[in-house]
């Protein structure tokens, strides 16, 4: 005989909800119909799904209740693959990129993804963090890629690239030779930074490294944010604190040095919506063979 899914679907509600008055509420309709087609099924089938009072699954229940969810799960995937096949050939990404992001990492994704999944349409946009995590929240944004973005719970992610910090000052400052540099070497120094409306959880993160030093530090906010002008920023005196994976990408008249303190990383993170477009799963599994292929230093997964 064929068992149809939907009273599969019954027979599981019964037995998760503890009994048919719970399960009914679940699915929407009324207690007697449910009891009446479950004894219908249990007619046909010849043995008894329940025991009644309270109500529990028999020995024959538990194995209908187990065969049911597998087939109840093959089902589903199946209609996900039917529908994946069906998808247009040409497929679409939205994807937002931080500063941080803007001269090495999203360059080479892009590359990467032309390369191997030329089908993929990628429409990209730079951004302050606060911005993209809106863009995303509002499903104007399908992916963010950037350092301490401040995302929403349940999105998926991945950590790409873990980063050292650098300190970075102008090319006439008096430690711009040296080299290499501890924090506390820059006491009475003035931190030049953006506003912290555009980017807060990562503005935060580079007051808390400096804080562990236990200086304090002036910060002085530029009205003309962004890595492009760090050598008009940095002309005055002060210094930023940066990814070491931007001091390639460094304006002229400005000197990046390495900083010895043991200081936490500051990683690069993929983040996206869920659940995950074929576009966009593509574009993740392309940024996870980029990152191994590049020699990125990189932890485990984190989320899924």
């Amino acid at each position: 005989m064929l068992v149809e899914l939907r009273l599969m679907r019954y027979v599981i509600a019964v037995c998760d909800a503890g009994g048919f008055e719970a399960a009914a509420q679940l699915l929407r309709m009324s207690q007697p119909p449910l009891s009446r087609q479950i004894r219908q099924l249990e007619r046909e089938l010849g043995v008894q799904l329940f025991h009644r009072r309270p109500t529990r699954p028999t020995e024959a229940g538990l194995v209908f209740i187990a065969s049911a969810r597998q087939i109840l799960a093959d089902a589903e995937q199946a209609v996900e693959r039917t529908r994946r096949a069906a998808e247009p050939a040409v497929r679409r990404v939205r994807i937002g990129y931080t500063v941080t992001a803007a001269f090495g990492e999203m360059p080479a994704l892009f590359a990467a993804l032309a390369e191997h999944h030329p089908g993929v349409l990628v429409e990209a946009q730079e951004g302050w963090d606060t911005a993209l995590s809106t863009a995303l929240v509002e499903e104007k944004l399908d992916v963010v890629l950037g350092r301490c973005v401040d995302l929403p719970a349940g999105v998926g992610s991945r950590v790409l690239r873990r980063d050292r910090w650098t300190v970075v000052v102008g090319a006439d400052h008096p430690l711009a030779g040296a080299g290499t540099v501890k924090l506390r070497e820059l006491r009475g120094e003035t931190l030049r930074f953006f506003p912290r409306q555009l980017a807060p959880r990562y503005h935060d993160t580079v007051l808390a490294v400096l804080g562990g030093t236990g200086e304090a530090f002036e910060v002085w906010e530029n009205p003309l944010p962004g890595l492009r002008n760090l050598g008009v920023s940095l002309s005055r005196q002060g210094f930023m604190l940066l990814p070491a994976s931007l001091t390639g990408h460094l304006p002229a008249g400005v000197c990046a040095l390495v900083v010895s303190d043991d200081l936490p990383t500051i990683d690069l993170a993929l983040s996206w919506t869920v659940p995950a477009s074929a576009a966009v799963r593509l574009l993740v599994d392309t940024a996870e063979r980029m990152a191994r292929a590049q020699g990125w230093p990189r932890p485990g997964r984190r989320r899924a």
